[in-house]
């Protein structure tokens, strides 16, 4: 199985959106991050349920992301094995991993959550019934 299979597009938002609103757009979109970019379009990084924690700790709902954003996530490809990612999660102990499109540009994340819900799909391409 490849990771575009599981991945899911997030909401891209951009540094100057408020701790709260990314909050309730990874509500809307059911997507545990979002990805953050530059008004000019320029990938800046994520900003996922850890630095949402990191935010809402210090009472700051309602400051920009921008000292929030993970500006160096773990990126894979999305024409990757989703077990490839598995390693990924593993070898950075990341929670989420950034998708990147044939032009090796960000589009999508692929969670350990998503790769939880396909587990028993995984388990069936390794070992058969």
């Amino acid at each position: 199985m490849k990771v575009a299979e599981v991945a899911r597009e997030a909401p891209w938002v951009t540094p100057a959106t408020k701790v709260y609103e990314a909050a309730r757009l990874m509500e809307e979109s059911e997507v545990p991050c979002v990805m953050v970019k530059t008004v000019d379009g320029e990938f800046v990084g994520i900003f996922c349920r850890r630095e949402l924690v990191s935010a809402a700790s210090e009472n700051n709902c309602h400051d920009v992301i921008e000292d929030y954003v993970n500006t160096e996530p773990s990126f894979v490809s999305y024409d990757a094995d989703v077990i490839d990612a598995i390693k990924l999660f593993n070898k950075y102990k990341e929670e989420e991993l950034v998708v990147l499109n044939e032009n090796e540009e960000p589009y999508a994340v692929i969670t350990t959550i998503d790769v939880v819900r396909i587990a028993g799909k995984i388990l069936e391409s390794i070992y058969g019934d």
